[in-house]
């Protein structure tokens, strides 16, 4: 999804940190740090499958 995206890339790449995040994209805190959480378990999971496939 787009905000899993959004938030990942803020913290990931740009170096935004929750707080920040939060305020810019109005949402909570612990909103942006379930959104990371749950992206990184999905970006695992397509890694793994993609290596899987052609392992």
């Amino acid at each position: 999804p787009s905000g899993y995206r959004t938030v990942f890339n803020m913290y990931v790449i740009e170096g935004f940190n929750h707080k920040e995040i939060g305020e810019k994209l109005n949402i909570a805190e612990s909103s942006s740090r379930s959104q990371l959480a749950k992206s990184k378990k999905m970006l695992k999971k397509l890694i793994t499958e993609l290596y899987s496939d052609n392992g």
